[in-house]
């Protein structure tokens, strides 16, 4: 194995804890190369422009990034929008001299392996850790392989929407359609000004939230739009609230949300125990079924756009040659899974060891939001980042 001063640590993902993993890594004397799918901070970009942070940056930037940023750095209490995150945080740090020609955009890692090895030779024995990592790497002019001594995968989970069918399969015909639906904020911002008429929003997670308040500003100004909120849960208020939240903007986010629900206003109507149980496209409509359990199913309905704020899971089909351990539950690391199993809140920070961070292969590392999988409990700082430093102090040790 190469000396720690040579090891070639190979980041897959551009986001706040790819580029944060990037920096104190490179700290701790390793030899970095960030490859990004698309641009730099990718997911960030689709959050659109009134999508906030829930945590302040004193809770989102190591010192090592500060220190990068310099006075540019966003004050401590400021809640950024996704597209801020990038053009005022991430943007900067990637393009900072000491990542020159660290980050490379445009490069999709197509699939990581053992060289020589597939996933069942050698699991866990000692010499398997001594090859080094091989990376099928496709970008503009092509493929091509690169070795490295370790990985972190920082790719995050925003690429695959969960479905919003019952049990979270997916309903008749939303594979059919899926391309249609809206299922990310940004999206959702970017169809502002062609939104009217009837409207199905699915879900009752945080997005589902956040997309029901950029809703109501639009039906300010659209008198005859009519928004029917579909969730699962029978709560009169169904988006799950913190009391006394330490974080204002989340509060703020629920707390509306939550009382839009509970007396909806003429432009909402909320159904409860409720899934889409079949779509498909009528024309520029949509023919929409709604299921509730132990209730027959009606007819259908026309709505003129369905929004799928589902939630989203990580896609694991480039790592399928690494003998990696995956949770059951929540599709991230396994070992994680198990020292979060009772935790309910982001804020909440548990003792983790390097062993709860491990991915069962030595060298490769599932970490921020790729490591939590599904489950919602994910803040970059209290969470990411320090998991981030436990990773890298052992194996610097």
């Amino acid at each position: 194995m190469a000396s720690l001063t040579q090891r070639r640590l190979a980041i897959i993902g551009a986001g706040p804890i790819g580029l944060s993993a990037a920096l104190m890594a490179q700290a701790r004397g390793f030899d970095v190369t960030v490859f990004e799918k698309g641009l730099v901070g990718d997911a960030l970009r689709h959050w659109g422009d009134s999508t906030r942070l829930f945590s302040p940056m004193s809770m989102n930037l190591p010192e090592i990034a500060r220190s990068v940023l310099g006075a540019a750095a966003p004050p401590d209490d400021a809640l950024l929008t996704g597209p801020e995150m990038v053009s005022r945080v991430l943007e900067p740090i990637a393009s900072a001299p000491r990542l020159a020609g660290r980050v490379l955009t445009g490069h999709r890692i197509v699939a990581v392996g053992r060289a020589g090895l597939t996933r069942i030779d050698l699991p866990g024995h000692p010499l398997r850790a001594e090859r080094p990592f091989r990376l099928l790497v496709a970008a503009a002019g092509g493929e091509r392989v690169i070795e490295a001594d370790a990985v972190f995968d920082a790719s995050g989970v925003h690429d695959t929407p969960n479905w919003a069918g019952p049990g979270g399969l997916p309903a008749l015909g939303e594979r059919a359609v899926a391309s249609r639906l809206i299922r990310r904020l940004g999206e959702l911002d970017a169809h502002r000004e062609h939104l009217s008429g009837r409207i199905l929003l699915v879900g009752h997670g945080h997005s589902a939230a956040n997309a029901l308040l950029i809703l109501e500003t639009i039906a300010a100004g659209q008198p005859g739009m009519h928004v029917t909120w579909a969730v699962r849960t029978a709560n009169l208020r169904p988006c799950a609230e913190v009391a006394d939240d330490p974080l204002p903007e989340r509060g703020r986010v629920t707390t509306r949300a939550n009382d839009l629900a509970a007396d909806p206003p003429a432009f909402l109507t909320v159904k409860r125990r409720t899934s889409l149980a079949a779509i498909a496209a009528d024309g520029e409509r949509f023919h929409v079924t709604l299921s509730v359990p132990g209730a027959r199913e009606g007819a259908g309905e026309l709505f003129d756009q369905v929004i799928a704020m589902t939630g989203y899971r990580p896609d694991h089909s480039f790592l399928s040659e690494l003998p990696i351990e995956i949770s059951a539950v929540t599709e991230g690391a396994a070992g994680l899974s198990r020292a979060l199993s009772h935790v309910t809140d982001c804020l909440t920070l548990p003792t983790v060891t390097p062993e709860d961070l491990g991915s069962g292969e030595p060298g490769f590392y599932l970490v921020g939001a790729r490591s939590y999988g599904r489950s919602a409990t994910f803040l970059l700082l209290r969470t990411g980042l320090a998991h981030l430093e436990i990773i890298l102090d052992g194996m610097s040790q």
